[in-house]
C-alpha cells in the first residue's frame, strides 16, 4: 500500500484543511499536528499503523462513515520518522504555524518539513557510521551521470559513462555507494524501476537542469 488518502466531501473545517494539505504532498505519509500529538488519516493511518504498529482508530464512528486515524506524541515524532524512512517512505510534517490559544477560528497549518531517506540528517534518522547518499541519475546525447550527495556530512560525488555498458557501471556505482533514495527523470523510468530496490522518485524533465549542473559541478 502507498501513501494515499481517501477523501471525504462531507467533513470538518479541520479536515478539509487536512485535504487540502495532503493534496499538495502526494506519495508522503502525512502527519498532521492536532495538539499534543501528530495524526495520519485516512489511507495514511491505515498504513502508518501497521508499520509503526500503533493502535489504528476512527473519527466521526457516529455518522455512519468512520475516518481511519492513528497519532504519536509530538515530542516522540522523531523515532517515528525514522523507523518510516528507514523502510523507504517520506515523511511530511504538517505543524500548527499559529499560537493556537490566540486564535478563536481553525488553527492554520502548513508543511514545515518533508524528510525522505536520502535527506534525513539528524543523528536519530541515520544509521551510526553509514553514509546517506541521495542519488540523481540523468542521461543525455548517448551518456548516462550520476552524482551522489550525502546530506548530513556535504560529501558529494559526480560521474558519467558512455557506451553500451554505461547503465550497467552506474547501478555498479548505485551499489557501490549505497545510495538510499534515486532521483531520476522520467525518461530513465523503464530503467530505474527494474533495476532497483532502493526508493525513488521520479522529477520532471525540467527538474534536473543539465546546463545548472554543468555551471556549477567540475567533473574530474
Amino acid at each position: 500500500m502507498q501513501p494515499g488518502a481517501i477523501m471525504d466531501k462531507k467533513v470538518t473545517p479541520m479536515l478539509k484543511q487536512y485535504q487540502e494539505i495532503k493534496k499538495q504532498y502526494p506519495g508522503t505519509l502525512l502527519f498532521f499536528r492536532l495538539g499534543d500529538f501528530y495524526e495520519l488519516f485516512y489511507d495514511d493511518a491505515i498504513l502508518g499503523a501497521k508499520e509503526l504498529d500503533i493502535t489504528l482508530t476512527a473519527r466521526h464512528r457516529e455518522r455512519g462513515q468512520p475516518i481511519p486515524m492513528c497519532g504519536v506524541p509530538h515530542h516522540a515524532i522523531t523515532g517515528y520518522v525514522a523507523k518510516l524512512i528507514r523502510k523507504g517512505y517520506r515523511v511530511a510534517l504538517c505543524d500548527q504555524v499559529e499560537d493556537p490559544t490566540a486564535s478563536t477560528k481553525l488553527v492554520k497549518r502548513d508543511v514545515v518539513r518533508v524528510i525522505t531517506p536520502g535527506t534525513a540528517i539528524e543523528s536519530q534518522l541515520l544509521e551510526a557510521g553509514e553514509n546517506n547518499y541521495l542519488a540523481a541519475i540523468f542521461g543525455y546525447e548517448g551518456a548516462t551521470g550520476a552524482s551522489f550527495l550525502d546530506v548530513s556530512t556535504g560529501e558529494f560525488w559526480a560521474t558519467e559513462f558512455t557506451g553500451e555498458s554505461a547503465w550497467q557501471k552506474i547501478l555498479e556505482q548505485l551499489e557501490a555507494f549505497s545510495v538510499r533514495e534515486i532521483l531520476y527523470p522520467p525518461s530513465l523510468e523503464p530503467f530505474v524501476r527494474p533495476s532497483t530496490a532502493e526508493p525513488s522518485t521520479e522529477l520532471t524533465e525540467t527538474g534536473i537542469d543539465r546546463d545548472v549542473a554543468k555551471a556549477t559541478t567540475i567533473l574530474d
